[in-house]
């Protein structure tokens, strides 16, 4: 499909919402029943909503959420329900517990089958479970969406960072800049990782699915490893991915870029592994009308310049899917699928992954046990999250 530079921005819109809603259509064939993962976020919300359009009987929707408030997840049911009940959906939901974590745990590093240390793992299982469970063998989801329309409130802050290093400043002054920032004891800092990459020409963002910064990956790789991999960062694994993007992209815009390294690796070995895993495990096939091939031809092919207008994230999706969905739904703050996982370390989550990590650390020569350690120490749960995975699955599959 060719570029849509100087394609007004009403006509963009039309041709997003017409092509999605084909693809859609496209995936409701099918000789089984076919339901919708409802979150009440735009994207899930458009596929209950076009999923509805001219059908004669009520779409199931499956929602998940959690038993009480945690203060680093907000429960989305008031805004699912609001939208099943817009489109007289037939409306599913469950809350979920640390119980259904620590009785999950086991299936779930089975299911995975390598460690992907996401916990949003766990409230995807249970979700296609309620839609197995209530009769449906197909539900559409909406993963892709934020990849192919800047949907993620961290991109902003990343396109931003890579504007100020596009700034005419010499190389050699980057370079200087970071080693300064080191010698001042901030080698830590993400920031200072920034400027090194600045100064070595690489660009600021290498992937959403980045856990851990080069710095804190040598610190917690053993004495045997950091020996074995030194010189090597995880800009070797992604420098041939960015070299493909200067050879073929047509737009070689910053934006451009965090969306073809996020379509090669984090969607596919994250978001969809998840996904398709999880699913899977309950006899349950999930399709994704966002990644229809000619709806991604038609997002890549958006300028830069118009996903991003006025800074606002999903600018010209939520222009298409305006009057689809209610405003409410459009103009309020991106939560995204989430865990309460920092609650539920303070509870014995964390006693249980220091257990895990202490006998990992003991028995493989893989992690130094020491920075392990201390990173469960300091409460810094998602991180600790990750290298519990990294345990579980060593111990199903390795050990």
């Amino acid at each position: 499909m060719s570029p849509l530079s100087g394609v007004s921005e009403d006509e963009i819109a039309a041709r997003v919402l017409d092509e999605l809603r084909t693809s859609v259509e496209l995936r409701k064939i099918s000789d089984v029943p076919v339901g919708v993962f409802l979150s009440g976020g735009i994207d899930s919300s458009t596929n209950a909503a076009l999923f509805s359009e001219g059908e004669s009987s009520p779409v199931k929707t499956f929602s998940i959420g959690y038993e009480g408030e945690y203060a680093s997840y907000k429960n989305e049911f008031h805004y699912a329900r609001q939208m099943a009940e817009l489109v007289g959906a037939e409306y599913h939901e469950r809350k979920l517990t640390l119980d259904d974590l620590f009785d999950f745990l086991p299936e779930m590093v089975r299911l995975q089958d390598e460690p992907i240390a996401d916990p949003v793992c766990i409230p995807v299982y249970y979700v296609s479970k309620l839609a197995r469970d209530n009769g449906v063998i197909v539900c559409q989801v909406g993963e892709g969406s934020d990849e192919l329309f800047w949907g993620y409130p961290s991109w902003k802050t990343m396109l931003q960072l890579q504007r100020y290093d596009d700034l005419p400043v010499p190389r050699l002054l980057k370079r200087a800049a970071a080693s300064a920032a080191v010698s001042a004891g901030g080698g830590g800092r993400r920031e200072v990782e920034f400027l090194r990459r600045a100064g070595a020409g690489q660009p600021v963002f290498w992937g959403g699915a980045e856990s851990f910064m080069e710095w804190q990956k040598q610190r917690l790789l053993s004495p045997r490893l950091r020996g074995e991999l030194h010189g090597l960062t995880s800009w070797d694994a992604l420098a041939p991915i960015r070299a493909r993007f200067d050879e073929k992209a047509w737009e070689h815009s910053n934006l451009n870029w965090m969306s073809y390294i996020d379509l090669n690796l984090r969607l596919p070995e994250l978001l969809l592994m998840r996904v398709d895993k999880m699913s899977m495990g309950v006899s349950l096939e999930a399709r994704v009308p966002f990644l229809d091939h000619k709806f991604v031809e038609l997002a890549m092919s958006i300028p830069e310049k118009t996903k991003t207008k006025d800074g606002t994230l999903k600018h010209i999706l939520k222009k298409a899917v305006r009057g689809v969905i209610p405003d409410e739904l459009i103009d309020r703050p991106k939560q995204g699928f989430g865990v309460p996982i920092h609650e539920w370390f303070l509870d014995r989550l964390g006693s249980e992954t220091r257990r895990t990590l202490d006998e990992f650390c003991r028995d493989t020569d893989l992690l130094d046990r020491d920075e392990v350690l201390a990173i469960v120490d300091q409460k810094r749960a998602v991180e600790s999250w990750y290298l519990l995975n990294l345990a579980l699955w060593h111990k199903e599959y390795i050990a």
